[in-house]
């Protein structure tokens, strides 16, 4: 197996740090969602929240 080029480790390195930052702010994003839901939840203990009527 050849050596692998600098410029093609920077683009892997750079991919998978894209990569681990979409994902972190995906699972951000995700918990937010999932807080404000039971915050409305125990706000509006009567009304059932779907996910569709919160976008």
């Amino acid at each position: 197996m050849r050596p692998v080029s600098r410029r093609t480790l920077d683009w892997i390195y750079s991919a998978l740090l894209l990569v681990i930052v979409l994902l972190s702010w995906g699972f951000v994003i995700y918990a937010s969602t999932v807080a404000a839901r039971r915050q409305l939840q125990k706000a509006f203990p009567d009304k059932f929240f779907e996910m569709n009527e919160l976008w």
